[in-house]
Order: structure tokens, then C-alpha cells, then sequence
């Protein structure tokens, strides 16, 4: 059964290859107006969901590794996902409020893996009635393992070539090349990076 394909709304872009949504058999939802999403191919099958709302900005890149990959972006959310990466398990991508999440070529993400652009609600000074935790931008560079289980929170920048631990709870920027991991993930290797292959 082909990925399926839903649009509620008017003003969206929607260009998504057959190929995409022949191979899969995922779901699509495109929900209000002024939605873009972009989707030029893939060379594995997917199998996940894929939410848009109400001026979401998604462009996935091509030879995308996606068995159970959801993605919810609503008003004002960007992602941008770079080509040959792989998200193995389930990896959830939220994107509740605008901001934008970036992630490079080559990635590759462990089972059950979240990353948040926001706290998904609002903490609010009591004297002053000011929001408190605004969402940030989250950026994960090319080449970046992420591990099983691992949590990246907003605001967070992890470089090139890094590879960040199992289980491990991301609340700050992680350099490149280097091995970071518990909670908070922290840099316990420096000047190291991994291979797909088995040496």
C-alpha cells in the first residue's frame, strides 16, 4: 500500500516524488494554509507520519533511511533534513512552535530518539506574566550519531562528526568530533568521530 498522501487546506506546495509515495507506506497529513513541503525521493522504504500545520516549511533530502519517522511541524516550524541520513526506530521530530531544526547529510539516529524546538508549553514569569521559555533553534551537524534512547532539546548545536552516547538527555551545544554522553550529555572523548563500518 503507497504512502498516503491528505490536504486540508488551501495555499500549501506540496512536491512530493511518486517515488516517495510509492515505495512506503506511511501517511502525510497537510492540515490549513500556506504549508510547504518537499520531498524529492527516497531509497528505502517509510513507514511514518509526516504532520504539517498551518505554515510548516519541510524539506527532506534525498536517500532518506525513515522506517518510523514522525515529523509534526506546525505554524512557523522549519526542518530541513540533509541527504543519506538514517533514522533507524522510531524518531520523533517536534516542531510545536516556529523555530527551525536542521539536520546535515550522513546523520544517523538510534531507536526512540526526540527532538524538540520548544518545550511544547509555557513557563511564565509570575510577576511580570512574561513566557519564560521561548522555543530555539536545534541544529545537528553532518556525520552526527545520535544514540538510543537520547533526548536533544531545544537550543542545541551538535557538530560535525560527533556522536553523542545512549540514553543521554542533550540540553547544551556539543562540539564536533568528539563523544558526549549522559545527563546532561556532556564531552567525554574529544577529537573522535565514528564509521558505519565495523573496523
Amino acid at each position: 500500500m503507497p504512502v498516503t498522501l491528505v490536504e486540508n487546506g488551501k495555499n500549501n506546495s506540496i512536491d512530493v516524488s511518486e517515488r516517495f509515495l510509492s515505495q512506503g507506506t506511511g501517511r502525510i497529513v497537510v492540515e490549513g494554509c500556506d504549508n510547504r513541503l518537499k520531498i524529492p525521493g527516497i531509497s528505502v522504504h517509510f513507514g511514518g507520519f509526516i504532520h504539517l500545520q498551518n505554515g510548516a516549511d519541510v524539506e527532506l533530502g534525498v536517500d532518506l533511511n525513515a522506517h518510523n519517522l514522525f515529523i509534526h511541524a506546525a505554524k512557523g516550524a522549519v526542518l530541513r533534513i540533509g541527504r543519506q541520513t538514517g533514522f533507524n526506530g522510531t524518531v520523533r521530530l517536534l516542531m510545536h512552535e516556529p523555530a527551525t531544526l536542521t539536520i546535515g547529510d550522513g546523520a544517523l539516529f538510534g531507536s526512540d530518539v526526540d527532538v524538540t524546538i520548544s518545550d511544547m508549553h509555557s513557563i511564565i514569569d509570575v510577576s511580570t506574566g512574561r513566557r519564560l521559555n521561548p522555543p530555539r533553534d536545534v541544529r545537528i551537524g553532518n556525520r552526527v550519531w545520535i544514540g538510543q534512547r537520547c533526548m536533544i532539546l531545544k537550543g542545541v548545536d551538535i557538530g560535525d562528526g560527533a556522536a553523542i552516547g545512549a540514553g543521554s538527555v542533550v540540553t547544551r551545544s556539543i562540539p564536533g568530533n568528539c563523544v558526549a554522553a549522559g545527563n546532561p550529555a556532556h564531552v567525554v572523548r574529544q577529537n573522535a568521530t565514528w564509521d558505519f563500518r565495523l573496523l
